[in-house]
Formats: C-alpha cells, structure tokens, sequence
C-alpha cells in the first residue's frame, strides 16, 4: 500500500483543522460529506485529481441510477395503478430524490472548491517540473496600449 506524499498530507491536516472529515486510503485521501457524498483526493505527478463520490459511484453514475430508478418507479406505477394517488405519490418522491441528488452536488462541489482554494493558498498546485508559469490572478500581462494622441493624429480630416 502506497503512503501519502507531504503535499496531500498537509492538504489533509489543513481539512482536518476544518473540521472535515478526512479518512486516508493508502495513495488517496477521502473526504467524507453528508447525504451519501464524498470527494476523493489523489495526488500524482505534482497535480491533484478530484473524484466526486456518491456512495460507491462516481457522481454522474449515482445521479443517472437515482434518476433512472425514480422514473422506473413513476412509469411502473402509472402502468399498474393509472392515474391513482399512488402514481403522484411516486411521482413527488422522484422529484424530491431528484432534489436530493441536486443537494449532494451543491455539497461535492462546495467542497472541491474550498479544498482548490486551500491548495492555491498554500502554493502546491504546481510542480517543480511544470515546463510553462502560469501567470496567477491579479498578475499583470503584458498588453499593448495604443496611443490615443497617435490615434488622434490618424484622423481624416472633413
């Protein structure tokens, strides 16, 4: 089994001072979230890869078993009873687990986003061994202003 490297070490006590909930597994480490969700951490060759969990699925797995299984349950319930209170029962609750499935993705990508801006704010999201710098927010870029007395003097004349 593979140990954490330094950078997702420190990335975990920062989480963990956070009071997230933080399990490591061998070369990745796991944040676990409410309603069934988590985020998977891994760190490979100086960069960090994020896999948003729903139980044992990746997210968009979970999000297209709920869906498929909640319009299972409308159309199986529309054949068997027809337009019976039953049928908007079933339907109400294929809504509200679609919600559910909404909720989880608000909470997985709140999270990647805070434990993105932990990784920026304690500089560990490049390597040593990135060929090209990436100029970071509020850097200034090289621009070309154009002269406006130049462009002034450019003017046809009426």
């Amino acid at each position: 089994m593979k140990s954490l490297d330094s950078d997702l070490e420190m990335l975990c006590g920062d989480l963990e001072q956070l009071d997230y909930v933080v399990v490591k597994h061998g070369d990745y480490v796991c944040v676990r979230l409410s309603l069934i969700s988590s985020v998977r951490i891994h760190h490979d060759e100086g960069r960090f890869r994020f896999v948003p969990q729903v139980g044992p699925f990746r997210r968009s797995a979970g999000l297209f078993l709920t869906s498929g299984v909640a319009v299972a349950a409308v159309a199986g319930a529309a054949l068997a009873f027809g337009l019976a209170p039953l049928t908007f029962v079933v339907g109400f609750l294929g809504v509200v687990v679609l919600a559910h499935d909404a909720c989880r993705f608000v909470l997985t990508e709140g999270c990647l986003t805070r434990v993105q801006q932990l990784i920026a704010s304690r500089g560990m999201t490049r390597s040593q061994a990135s060929p090209t710098p990436v100029p970071a927010l509020g850097e200034s870029s090289s621009y070309t202003f154009l002269d406006q007395r130049a462009a002034d003097s450019a003017r046809v004349a009426r």
